[in-house]
């Protein structure tokens, strides 16, 4: 004060308040630190997550007609993966293994060693464009009866693995098979990717092209499959249906059937199921 007395309190712009910090004040101060301590949470949350990945693409079929356009889908899958907008994923967190190098053989030890490497916190996916039969997939090394990657398989492979979140993409013919699979696997991308990734509940989301009874169709307009080319399109921000630059789970499968039944006059109806949280980040939209 003027006269050399010393008085503590609240001051503001030079006056004097009061003794106390007024409760709006401090109401207002709480909010702050409780917003900022949950923003640091998540943040080290996103640090401690990783994604791991296997590809696969099978075009060029000894025993089976070839197809044209799921070694391609596969490579434009895995460079989205490796690009900032899908994680960024490193080198060992991905494998990519296209014709020659997708025997059964190869694949199971892809998925293993891929998916035995993720933490409790992490996220595994695995992509797989080729020709499907009811039950399972056929990699390059089928000839008419043996080789065949069983769905129940895959569901085994995921269920090992120690991921929080765990997602199947399939581009095959009655790849919606899969989904009737009983193996309890179904129970249960940069700073903002693993952010928004971190803030999931965790669980599993099955992907797939069309239903068991359906054909997934390539098209030579698109020179691709018409599922992937929607998928792709869809993670890289078409699908981010509320524009706030990350794309969903939810959001990405809801955009694909729009598009793939639209696209095939209804004669293709991908399908998802499983006990995943809507709001599992699959990729972010550069702004």
């Amino acid at each position: 004060m003027l006269d050399g007395t010393e008085v503590a309190g609240y001051w503001k712009e030079g006056s004097y308040m009061s003794k106390e910090v007024p409760e709006d004040l401090a109401t207002a101060k709480t909010e702050e630190i409780t917003t900022a301590m949950v923003d640091e949470l998540a943040v080290k949350n996103a640090l401690d997550i990783k994604i791991w990945a296997v590809i696969i693409g099978v075009a060029d079929y000894s025993h089976m007609p070839a197809l044209k356009y799921t070694d391609d889908d596969a490579y434009r899958v895995y460079a989205f993966l490796k690009s900032p907008d899908g994680g960024a994923l490193k080198d060992d967190q991905i494998r990519i293994l296209i014709d020659e190098n997708a025997t059964k053989e190869k694949i199971t030890t892809a998925m293993n060693d891929v998916f035995g490497k993720a933490g409790p916190n992490d996220l595994i996916m695995m992509y797989y464009s080729g020709h499907g039969l009811k039950g399972s997939f056929l990699p390059i090394d089928f000839d008419g009866f043996n080789n065949k990657l069983q769905h129940d398989e895959v569901n085994e492979i995921l269920k090992r693995s120690k991921a929080k979140y765990k997602v199947c993409i399939a581009d095959a013919c009655h790849s919606g098979s899969l989904l009737a699979m009983k193996s309890g696997v179904v129970d249960n991308l940069l700073s903002k990717y693993y952010t928004t990734l971190a803030q999931a509940e965790p669980g599993t989301a099955l992907i797939m092209s069309s239903k068991s009874d359906e054909t997934s169709l390539e098209s030579s307009g698109l020179r691709q499959g018409v599922f992937s080319h929607f998928l792709i399109r869809g993670m890289k921000g078409e699908a981010d249906a509320n524009k706030n630059q990350i794309v969903d789970i939810a959001e990405l499968y809801n955009y694909i059937a729009e598009n793939v039944r639209s696209y095939t006059g209804f004669r293709q109806s991908p399908v998802i199921k499983g006990d995943y949280d809507g709001t599992m980040t699959v990729g972010v939209v550069r702004e």
